[in-house]
């Protein structure tokens, strides 16, 4: 009878440590792993839309499965901009351009303070362009169904610290897991008409499990 009682407690003794080390368990929160980015660069795509591209995607992350929207906007030079490209950016408005809806699934590997992506999936774009009939410029507009591509490489903080406002000087609040990441994002798509792009990649965000 005694022997049973020993069992018993032992059995108890294992209960009462897998329940402990369970609400241990329960008591060690992380972050999700979600940011967004902000690009800017240039594409080439032949004959179509050629220059300045830019852009914004949402990440959400899972294991090593990266969930990407993005979209992109790409203009062509307006050869008619006159006085107003003299402040640059109004010089890529009212020419040739080219709209990105995408959704991307891929691969993201995370080292300590950076991370390297690969990414494919399926957009729909919209091009609007000029071309010249009998001497007159007419514009048109084309709708098509492309893949899009893209490899990032980004840098951000290996571990919690305090947000800095004012170009990173002055810290605010506590240790957060929130911050910035700096990269290059290579990028395109293949369709109707393809585009390769390169750029640089600004982000806000959860960039890794803290």
């Amino acid at each position: 009878m005694k022997k049973y009682y020993i069992i018993l407690i032992l059995c108890m003794n294992m209960l009462f440590c897998f329940g402990q080390s369970e609400n241990d368990s329960l008591k060690v929160k992380t972050n999700p792993i979600i940011y967004a980015d902000f690009l800017f660069g240039g594409s080439n795509s032949g004959n179509e839309v050629n220059g300045l591209t830019l852009g914004f995607g949402v990440n959400y992350q899972i294991n090593k499965d990266l969930l990407t929207f993005r979209t992109t906007y790409i203009a062509e030079k307006n050869d008619d901009a006159g006085l107003a490209a003299i402040l640059i950016f109004p010089m890529y408005i009212g020419g040739d351009s080219m709209n990105e809806f995408a959704l991307l699934y891929g691969k993201r590997f995370i080292f300590n303070s950076s991370a390297l992506s690969v990414s494919v999936g399926v957009s729909t774009n919209l091009l609007k362009y000029t071309n010249v009939i009998n001497n007159e410029s007419l514009k048109f507009r084309k709708s098509y169904v492309a893949i899009p591509f893209e490899l990032n490489f980004h840098l951000f903080k290996g571990e919690k610290r305090r947000f800095r406002v004012l170009y990173g000087i002055i810290p605010i609040g506590k240790p957060t897991s929130f911050g910035r990441s700096f990269g290059v994002k290579l990028f395109g798509s293949f369709g109707t008409y393809n585009y390769f792009g390169i750029g640089i990649n600004l982000g806000l965000g959860l960039h890794k499990n803290y």
